[in-house]
């Protein structure tokens, strides 16, 4: 008799700790997601680039829990996903750069609550937008060129020789800022390189006399125009053509 109620007061535990399980691990289901991350200039006036976010950090909360439970980085086209997941509320989120300027840390968590109600289920949340207030290096890109040079007389009259330029600086803004954040020196063969750059819309130039100009001896930028629209991408721009 003692054995049976020995087996009895098994069989009750064993059911009740199966039906008190709470969210987390050990389930079925997944819950898929995007982050998508727009760059903005310090005060958030001007959009560079919108694009999926690669290497973003995106966390999950189980229930009612006050810490996450676990954390992923997103894949190269900004996805991410949690696996194995039981029956239950969730939350799921990825830090901003706070636009409302309220966060005393400048960052502010952007969520995504969502509820698994059976086993098995593939749930997608709506993508996470999240701001960055870009660092001109935080990227994985490279803008690469090189400086070539038409030499003429001083009256701009007559084309003596062209050459590619050997130490002198490049320079390299966001297209609409109206200032460079870096300038560089090119190589022996007139090249340059700009690395570690995120996605967006830019200018690159160097400077020469002014063929156009009453003063052929001001100096003016000869600009270049081109994008970067993903991310671990190499621009080649060719020529800068300056007139010395």
């Amino acid at each position: 008799m003692k054995k049976n109620r020995f087996v009895l007061l098994l069989i009750f535990v064993v059911a009740f700790m199966s039906c008190s399980k709470h969210e987390g691990e050990g389930g079925t289901s997944t819950i898929k997601g995007t982050v998508i991350v727009t760059l903005v200039s310090d005060d958030f006036q001007r959009v560079y680039a919108i694009f999926p976010d690669e290497e973003a950090e995106v966390y999950i909360v189980y229930g009612d829990d006050e810490f996450y439970g676990d954390n992923i980085e997103t894949q190269y086209d900004g996805t991410f996903q949690f696996q194995y997941l039981r029956k239950g509320k969730y939350q799921v989120f990825a830090y901003s750069d706070d636009e409302t300027g309220q966060s005393i840390s400048g960052k502010k968590p952007v969520f995504k609550n969502v509820e698994i109600t059976k086993n098995g289920q593939n749930l997608i949340v709506t993508p996470i937008e999240i701001y960055n207030q870009v660092s001109n290096y935080e990227g994985s890109s490279t803008i690469t060129g090189k400086l070539f040079a038409l030499d003429y007389n001083a009256e701009m009259t007559i084309l003596k020789d062209s050459f590619y330029v050997k130490d002198e600086y490049v320079y390299i803004a966001r297209e609409g800022d109206g200032y460079y954040f870096e300038r560089i020196k090119t190589y022996y063969d007139g090249s340059f390189t700009f690395p570690a750059l995120p996605q967006g819309k830019y200018e690159i130039y160097a400077y020469g006399r002014d063929f156009t100009g009453h003063d052929p001896q001001d100096l003016v930028p000869y600009i270049v125009y081109d994008s970067i629209t993903a991310n671990k991408q190499t621009v080649d721009v060719g020529r800068i053509r300056i007139i010395n």
